[in-house]
């Protein structure tokens, strides 16, 4: 019987992420009411990582001394360190394949009726759907289920990593100015996918291929109350731990929807 490996993690110094801190990304940011409303954090770990690792590993994470110490979450509008240990954590692997921007080809389509010849983003009447009004075809192919666009992606594709990136950038926050066209979101997308995730190349066949694991987690406190993510129940409160095996790398990356909140 294999005898479970006891993983312990180490906070590394905040990275550097060219495209996220890109003037033109951070100026759109802005402008979709997403500034400070997202947070990345690094860490490492002592043990080799083999796939079947993957939810002890994100079990292990958050109930990890050094992990709640240093964990930032959302506390009222502020990012602060609760030292909170998780309870229980609920973990799912989110596909994460797309080595390129053609993953997005159909959205670019005119015949596909989310945007005209010139770029230009087709407008529909407004529609309420949970917390974000729906007014233009984009916008509901992400979440009116009676739409004609509605089914332009399969439930797998709308889960993979990139395009969960994409619609949270799409949805924005609540002090959100929506794009006319589709270019500046699918530029933002590229660029912080880019930051977040790794290539490599095959051994074998010298194909390239997506490195990086994601693994999308609610961890919830003493009481059963979502932490991180804060009330889970909103599509745009999401989190993710990015799991690096060859450099045996975490990186959290969290959103909670809202306004401007700073970080501490």
């Amino acid at each position: 019987m294999e005898i479970e490996s006891k993983f312990t993690f180490v906070p590394l110094n905040e990275k550097t992420y060219v495209g996220i801190n890109d003037k033109n990304t951070q100026e759109y940011l802005c402008k979709w009411g997403l500034t400070g409303n997202f947070v990345i954090q690094n860490f490492s770990f002592n043990e080799q990582f083999q796939q079947y690792h993957k939810y002890h590993v994100a079990d292990a994470f958050f109930k990890d001394n050094t992990v709640v110490k240093a964990l930032l979450s959302k506390q009222g509008s502020t990012w602060v360190r609760q030292g909170i240990q998780a309870s229980s954590v609920q973990i799912k692997q989110v596909p994460c394949s797309i080595l390129n921007m053609s993953f997005f080809d159909k959205l670019k389509n005119p015949d596909n009726r989310i945007v005209y010849n010139s770029g230009t983003i087709c407008k529909r009447y407004d529609l309420q759907i949970e917390d974000f009004l729906i007014s233009d075809n984009l916008r509901g192919m992400l979440l009116d289920e009676e739409s004609e666009e509605y089914n332009l992606y399969s439930e797998y594709e709308k889960n993979e990593f990139v395009f969960r990136i994409f619609q949270m950038l799409v949805l924005g926050g609540t002090l959100c100015q929506f794009e006319d066209v589709i270019q500046p979101y699918l530029d933002i997308t590229r660029k912080i996918y880019k930051d977040l995730i790794r290539v490599q190349k095959q051994n074998t066949s010298n194909d390239l291929f997506v490195s990086t694991l994601v693994l999308e987690v609610v961890a919830k406190d003493s009481t059963g109350q979502d932490y991180f993510p804060f009330d889970s129940s909103n599509r745009q409160n999401i989190a993710f731990l990015l799991i690096d095996a060859n450099s045996r790398e975490i990186t959290t990356f969290i959103h909670q929807y809202g306004g401007y909140c700073p970080v501490n």
